[in-house]
């Protein structure tokens, strides 16, 4: 597909940019007396919701996700290439699968933990659990699929779900950015899967895992080798962060996560969401190609971060000094 395919679906986007939080919202969300003076700025948003019944029941996540889930299946309609949406939604996708797999080996329901964002519908997966076949799956999701309920039939261990789940998932993103072929795209995968890497290893660590547990949890996929990963893991994170990662172009921005020679996980993630941003910053105003589109979906999935973070904090009255610092980086600011 050439970049100009993309002309018309640009000049939509623009308009949906337009329904964005911009940063005078937030601050006002931020100085919001409580949670329901938060709401009544919230309201007079595109966001729609029963405040009295949102008042009660606090299910911030719920209202938030479906306006997401909304946001989606719109785009999902009229993108060029469904799967560029994928890059996002694929999260949710194995997300999904880890707690219909565990449903099912575990004779439990947690569906009220499925989250209904994909090019797949729950029930195409609830259909590619049970028989192992959809016709609408990447052969990368039967495969993982099929693997985990053939190892769990050998080991029961529930454990496996996850590190299935979590592996297929970033050899799906990385078949998704090959077959896209987009420089922008690409970087953007390297960070999503070298920094899981580096993240995976610390908390790895930290919590006195074997290798072994690297050679299951770690990516084969990003721009590390995975092997130097685990062998250099005895000389501790930040070691390895140094040898491996001071090099990228990114390189200078992780030394604010060193701290007292440890790596803050926290921190970590939030440098990767800016990693990000600043990507789809740059590409947000081409005229062609899938960049604007992406920068969107972007934007609203960081939106919705920020959203939840300050109704969760207004709830439960963190100061304001606090919700500030956690925030990502806003649209346009």
């Amino acid at each position: 597909m050439k970049d100009i395919d993309y002309k018309a679906i640009n000049t939509l986007i623009r308009t949906y940019e337009l329904k964005l939080l911009q940063k005078d919202d937030f601050e006002r969300l931020l100085k919001a007396d409580d949670l329901k003076a938060t709401l009544d700025t919230l309201k007079a948003t595109d966001y729609e919701f029963d405040q009295e019944e949102l008042l009660q029941t606090k299910q911030f996540n719920e209202m938030l996700m479906a306006h997401l889930a909304d946001v989606y299946r719109e785009m999902y309609e009229v993108a060029p290439q469904p799967q560029l949406l994928d890059l996002f939604t694929l999260r949710y996708t194995y997300h999904n699968l880890k707690v219909l797999l565990k449903d099912l080996f575990l004779e439990s329901n947690q569906e009220t933990l499925l989250i209904p964002i994909g090019s797949l519908s729950v029930d195409q997966l609830k259909t590619l659990v049970s028989s192992g076949k959809n016709d609408n799956a990447h052969p990368l999701m039967v495969e993982a699929v099929r693997l985990t309920k053939e190892d769990f039939e050998e080991r029961q261990l529930i454990e496996a779900v996850t590190v299935y789940m979590d592996t297929y998932y970033l050899r799906h993103l990385r078949a998704i950015s090959d077959d896209l072929q987009n420089e922008d795209i690409s970087a953007i995968t390297d960070i999503l899967i070298d920094l899981y890497n580096l993240t995976t290893l610390v908390r790895s660590l930290n919590q006195g895992k074997p290798r072994s547990h690297l050679h299951a949890l770690l990516s084969s996929s990003g721009t590390v080798s995975k092997q130097d990963l685990i062998d250099d893991s005895i000389n501790g994170a930040v070691s390895v962060l140094k040898k491996y990662y001071s090099s990228k172009v990114y390189g200078s921005k992780l030394e604010v996560v060193i701290e007292d020679n440890k790596i803050n996980t926290l921190k970590l993630d939030k440098i990767m969401d800016e990693l990000i941003s600043e990507i789809v910053s740059e590409g947000i105003y081409q005229a062609f190609g899938p960049m604007p589109l992406l920068g969107y979906i972007y934007a609203k999935e960081t939106e919705i971060t920020n959203l939840r973070l300050l109704l969760v904090g207004k709830d439960n009255q963190i100061d304001e000094t606090i919700l500030r610092e956690r925030m990502r980086t806003i649209y346009g600011a």
